[in-house]
């Protein structure tokens, strides 16, 4: 069974990334101003470190909850999330570099396309990936975890 306990350090991370990407969201509003260089240097650290910390402990959550499993159907959508991490780091990186107050400054447009995409595809990763732990893992859910997982899937797709 998986109790509320075993989810709780993974919505923490994802409610953690969610407000990275209210951030992010409020630099690309605030575009053709670009953030203060200490905000920057705050945005860069945050980037630099959330997104690897996030993933590995996804990776350990995974392994954790469906290595012993045999989910044929449930592989593809664990590559998805796998692929996806991936994807997110590699961003993340790009905007560490578009960021850094001693880059070149980009275009308001390409900074300003290169935040959306990341903040929109990051939130939606999050939903995805609750709503697939749901779908993989929904026997063995119990009812508080099943709760948990639901409230926060619902914040992550009303925002």
């Amino acid at each position: 069974m998986i109790d509320e306990i075993d989810l709780i350090a993974l919505l923490a991370d994802h409610a953690e990334l969610a407000r990275l990407c209210d951030l992010l969201e409020g630099v690309a509003d605030d575009l053709p101003a670009l953030p203060a260089d200490d905000d920057a240097t705050s945005l860069c650290h945050m980037l630099e470190h959330r997104l690897p910390t996030h993933e590995a402990r996804e990776h350990r959550f995974r392994e954790t909850v469906f290595a012993a499993q045999s989910m044929p159907n449930g592989e593809p959508l664990l590559d998805r999330i796998r692929c996806r991490g991936v994807s997110q780091i590699m961003q993340a990186q790009d905007l560490i570099a578009a960021l850094q107050p001693s880059a070149s400054p980009l275009p308001a447009t390409t900074l300003g396309y290169m935040l959306r995409c990341f903040f929109e595809g990051c939130r939606a990763d999050m939903a995805f990936e609750e709503l697939a732990i749901l779908v993989l893992a929904d026997r063995r859910l119990t009812p508080t975890a099943s709760t948990l997982l639901r409230d926060s899937l619902e914040r992550r797709c009303r925002d």
